[in-house]
């Protein structure tokens, strides 16, 4: 079997940073305080997936340039990139593992032997709202409009849930699974992972996300963050078209975004891959 992990690594440029976008608990950008921490720890978060893909056996390749825009927005076009890429491995590989940059592998253990490759997988979140609104938004007195205004903007999971719904109301697939793929890892083998087709299913997605605008759905209030989103896209074509995928669990995926100390700790402990979502390195490399 011949097996590859991968990863991209494209500095921000200037011009694409965003500035109103923030972490819990900083006054820098997200965009500006992503392209420090990469710049940083780049050597390091660059070993530790090669010793990772050594330790597997499998080949392990950085991509450092992108070669084609899917749309204007820099961020948003490396995360379908990463899709394009996985279709390309696939003519050439048995199974293949993706990486964001920002994700950490802490184990001994092979993606490989543990998973089963006929399927893809991915950890998915049960975005509802019970699951995923912050405890300040559930309590709120405010009408659902300025909740959303003061506690979401459109990455939040609970808005990509609800854009993936309204996308397959359009198709008269009708569904209350409020999953949604967090892509920062996905493994398979290449015939399992290339069901999927994003690229090539990508205008009839932009279709059906416009007249899920459109027909408004859920209210105005939600419908202003529905937006051309990888994750709401994958999860879109894994309904829809009766992908058969599997649920990473959370130590395989583990996501760090702002928890308090202790249950980062917790998590750090038990973590396989840590996707460091809050781009807080030092957590995991406390001595440098």
């Amino acid at each position: 079997m011949k097996n590859l992990i991968f990863s991209i690594y494209v500095p921000i440029t200037e011009r694409s940073i965003r500035t109103n976008t923030y972490f819990e608990d900083g006054g820098v950008s997200k965009s500006q305080t992503t392209k420090t921490q990469f710049e940083k720890y780049k050597h390091k978060l660059i070993d530790v997936k090669r010793q990772y893909a050594e330790q597997c056996g499998a080949d392990f390749v950085l991509i450092e340039h992108v070669d084609q825009q899917f749309f204007n927005d820099e961020f948003d076009s490396i995360n379908f990139y990463k899709h394009h890429l996985i279709e390309k491995f696939c003519n050439d590989y048995d199974n293949i593992l993706y990486m964001d940059f920002d994700v950490i592998p802490n184990t001994a253990q092979s993606f490989f032997d543990t998973h089963s490759m006929d399927v893809v997988n991915v950890h998915a979140v049960d975005a509802t709202k019970q699951n995923t609104w912050p405890y300040n938004a559930k309590q709120s007195k405010k009408d659902y409009k300025q909740i959303l205004d003061v506690h979401f903007d459109r990455y939040h999971m609970y808005c990509k849930a609800k854009c993936k719904l309204a996308m397959l109301s359009v198709g008269d697939v009708m569904s209350q699974d409020h999953h949604v793929a967090n892509t920062g890892i996905i493994g398979g083998s290449s015939q399992a992972l290339s069901k999927v087709q994003i690229t090539k299913r990508l205008p009839h997605c932009v279709d059906a996300l416009q007249q899920a605008v459109q027909e408004n759905m859920f209210g105005s209030s939600i419908t202003q963050y529905y937006f051309a989103n990888n994750e709401t896209f994958y999860s879109y074509i894994l309904d829809k078209h009766n992908i058969a995928w599997s649920n990473l669990t959370t130590d395989w995926h583990t996501m760090i975004i702002d928890q308090d100390d202790y249950a980062v700790k917790h998590q750090l402990y038990n973590a396989k891959f840590t996707h460091m979502i809050n781009k807080k390195f030092e957590l995991v490399w406390s001595h440098d």
